[in-house]
């Protein structure tokens, strides 16, 4: 049986509202601003409707735009909706942190969050200072390193670079000019120089392959050779993996694309098999719990991550207790950060 019944009352907008009024004075939204909404048509109004309330309680214009859910929107829309916003909040089945028209926006001034878990998550990963300052500190560390190295004691040992590659802090709030972040999401990140990534990656039992919703239940060992996944050997869960990138159709599907370490104490790693309203979310607390690593396969080409690999496959893999390091000097050991952050 369900915990809990999904959010579908329309009373539920007066307390959703409220909770975006938080999440948009975290963006640094201000009066007199253009706080534009972006949803489509199969997305839950309530998000919309209460960004656009919370917009309109702290003095600022607001737009709600909404896109059809089957068909990606074209650019007239997109820049019609964007070409004028300080902030862009959307919150839609379409992967806009992908679009041109978001990285003009970006390149502006304009600050942009993406607004796609549940309201149960998007509550319990509402902005937060601590996170923001773990994920700052974070990304300086990752910023200045070149060679990231990620073990574990189930047989992980995978190289990766990094020279040119932005440092992400993605702590939930887009707070500055040109910044694109998550609503959820507390972690550091930052896109591998493709062709660089080299060995074992060794998903245990409890390791979780979030796109899928799904824990690992036997080990799963995913070989990769300048960049690029040649072996994935396992049982279930390699072949669901396989199947997973398989199903991309592309050459890119099978190269690393980015990897990440989470900063939120908050963050539940059960959360994506929770019997809660609206079940699981988009990943955010297993991409963001406090000392886990997850090593990205597909996709880094968005407005962030700047990578170069364009794929349909973006298959996030996350491990609870691994090690990693930067040019040799240990950030965190065994899901455990070695400064105690």
């Amino acid at each position: 049986m369900a915990y809990a019944r999904s959010y579908t009352s329309d009373a539920f907008v007066a307390d959703f509202q409220a909770l975006f009024r938080h999440q948009l004075r975290a963006s640094a939204l201000t009066e007199g601003e253009l706080c534009v909404a972006i949803t489509d048509t199969a997305w839950n109004p309530a998000y919309g409707a209460a960004c656009h309330g919370a917009a309109r309680d702290l003095g600022a214009e607001a737009l709600t735009t909404v896109l059809s859910w089957d068909r990606p929107p074209s650019s007239t829309a997109l820049e019609a909706a964007c070409g004028q916003a300080d902030l862009i909040v959307y919150m839609t089945g379409h992967a806009l942190h992908y679009r041109p028209e978001i990285a003009a926006a970006l390149e502006r001034g304009a600050r942009v969050l993406c607004c796609m878990e549940p309201p149960h998550v998007l509550d319990r990963l509402r902005a937060d200072e601590t996170v923001r300052r773990r994920a700052r500190a974070g990304a300086e560390l990752l910023d200045r390193a070149v060679t990231v190295h990620v073990t574990s004691d189930a047989g992980t040992d995978l190289v990766m670079q990094k020279p040119g590659r932005p440092a992400l802090a993605n702590y939930g709030a887009a707070d500055l000019p040109g910044r694109l972040d998550f609503w959820g999401i507390g972690a550091v990140q930052a896109a591998q120089v493709e062709g660089t990534t080299e060995g074992q990656l060794v998903l245990d039992v409890g390791d979780c392959c979030f796109h899928l919703a799904r824990f690992v239940e036997d080990r799963v060992v995913i070989t990769f050779r300048e960049g690029r996944v040649t072996a994935i050997e396992g049982k279930l869960d390699a072949v669901l993996i396989r199947a997973e990138l398989e199903a991309a159709g592309d050459a890119g599907a099978w190269n690393a694309g980015h990897f990440a370490w989470g900063v939120d104490h908050r963050a539940r790693w059960t959360q994506a098999i929770t019997q809660t309203p609206d079940t699981g979310g988009g990943g955010a607390d297993c991409e963001s719990s406090h000392g886990a690593i997850q090593i990205q396969i597909g996709s880094n080409d968005d407005v962030a991550f700047r990578g170069k690999n364009r794929s349909r496959a973006h298959l996030g893999l996350c491990l609870r207790s691994a090690s990693l390091s930067l040019d040799g000097t240990p950030v965190i050991r065994r899901g455990v950060f070695m400064s105690g952050n």
